[in-house]
């Protein structure tokens, strides 16, 4: 027991010690700071599209999915040779009066009478995960549709990269 206490208070011991220490502080320093390079980077290349539903209802729910899809279809249309955010938000403000009706017209063609509003922002969103790509909380440039009331229902959020922009693949998520 005496020896075992001998070699803990030796100054090999506590320098290993204080050196594991600081390569584990220095690690992790490294790591919150690789985080916060890539939520940036991330922040400033994605352009989301962010629908509201009127309510949690099934009936809004469903309503919402398809207003997504009818407004992703004209959007991939719009944006085939956009190559930046900057030109996709560009295309998408000249064209607010389109998503709107389009999201009239679907809303109408389904059976309901709600209004809708569209505006484009920057909006704060949680974390959310699309297959192998997640994009941490924070805020986002966004084009938002909201479908009536919007009352805090669940959100669909669907994202634009800079360098996918407007392609149905990134852009269709649920």
């Amino acid at each position: 027991m005496n020896t075992l206490l001998n070699i803990i208070c030796s100054k090999k011991v506590k320098y290993s010690i204080l050196i594991l220490f600081l390569l584990f502080l220095y690690t992790s320093i490294c790591a919150f700071s690789y985080v916060q390079a890539v939520s940036n980077d991330l922040s400033n290349s994605v352009f989301r599209l962010h629908v509201i539903a009127n309510s949690d209802s099934k009936e809004d729910q469903d309503l919402k999915y398809v207003v997504r899809d009818r407004v992703l279809e004209y959007m991939n249309g719009l944006c085939t040779n956009a190559t930046t955010k900057k030109e996709a938000i560009s295309i998408a403000q000249s064209h607010l009066d389109e998503f709107k009706q389009i999201a009239l017209d679907t809303i109408s063609e389904y059976g309901f009478n709600y209004d809708v509003d569209v505006e484009i922002g920057n909006f704060s969103f949680p974390t959310k995960t699309y297959g192998d790509i997640a994009l941490p909380s924070g805020y986002y440039d966004a084009l938002r549709i909201k479908i009536g009331k919007a009352a805090r229902s669940k959100l669909v959020v669907c994202n634009v990269s800079s360098f996918m922009l407007c392609r149905r693949k990134f852009w269709n998520c649920a």
